[in-house]
């Protein structure tokens, strides 16, 4: 049996809503941990080096903050409405590069 159109329309509302939903949370979830590893390697590089003599907070916090940096920017995008996604990927990736290329000079002039 099939739906009327207009019932098929509302499903497709839906199915974005939730989809944008989704999208929040995991960047919600992913961000903070992506913050968060971030501070420990900036906090690393330029604190006290009795916090951190080794530099082991600046190497892994830097390599793990690559990566999620690099889902951050794919699931930011998810928020907004299909018609702006591809704006948002734009802006998402050119932040995520000013990121990472913040971080990788922060490693490699350590």
């Amino acid at each position: 049996m099939t739906k009327p159109p207009e019932v098929a329309g509302l499903m497709l509302a839906g199915s974005g809503r939730v989809s944008r939903i989704i999208g929040l949370v995991l960047t919600v979830i992913i961000g903070i941990s992506f913050a968060f590893l971030v501070w420990v390697a900036l906090s690393s590089r330029f604190g006290p080096v009795s916090a951190d003599p080794h530099g082991y907070g600046l190497i892994i916090g830097t390599v793990l903050a690559l990566g999620l940096g690099l889902l951050v920017a794919v699931t930011v995008p998810l928020v907004f409405s299909p018609g702006r996604r591809s704006r948002a990927y734009l802006w998402s990736v050119l932040g995520y590069l000013v990121v990472a290329a913040g971080l990788i000079a922060a490693l490699l002039t350590a």
